[in-house]
């Protein structure tokens, strides 16, 4: 399922006209999708192209807080916390251990720890 926010952004993406069949057109330059090296290289690219394209969103918002890709996929993290089950965040993180899904929600959910202070200190 697409959430309706996200298909208002796919949609800007023209379907004709495509090398491979890829959503976003960053790829379209490498001739070869199946070469590892090269895909990793231009999503690199890409990356710090968003990230210098998110400095200048941030100084026109007025927003003085450093903005960047990774800096978002840490916002998501904080954000559905305690509110999506960690089997389903390893799906969305794509992580392929849950390990590695639960040490990084470590970081973020505090819920629990919260509601154990509070039940000692709100007597």
């Amino acid at each position: 399922k697409v959430p309706d926010k996200a298909l208002a952004i796919l949609k800007q993406y023209p379907k004709e006209n495509r090398q491979h069949n890829l959503i976003f057109p960053e790829l379209e330059v490498v001739a070869d999708i199946s070469d590892t090296f090269m895909v990793q290289r231009r999503i690199s690219f890409s990356v710090k192209n968003l990230n210098d394209a998110l400095v200048k969103v941030a100084e026109a918002a007025g927003i003085t807080k450093k903005l960047t890709m990774h800096i978002a996929r840490h916002t998501f993290g904080n954000l559905s916390g305690d509110k999506i089950p960690l089997q389903m965040l390893q799906k969305l993180y794509r992580h392929s251990s849950v390990i590695t899904t639960m040490g990084y929600q470590a970081n973020f959910i505090h819920k629990d720890t919260d509601d154990a202070l509070d039940s000692v200190v709100d007597f």
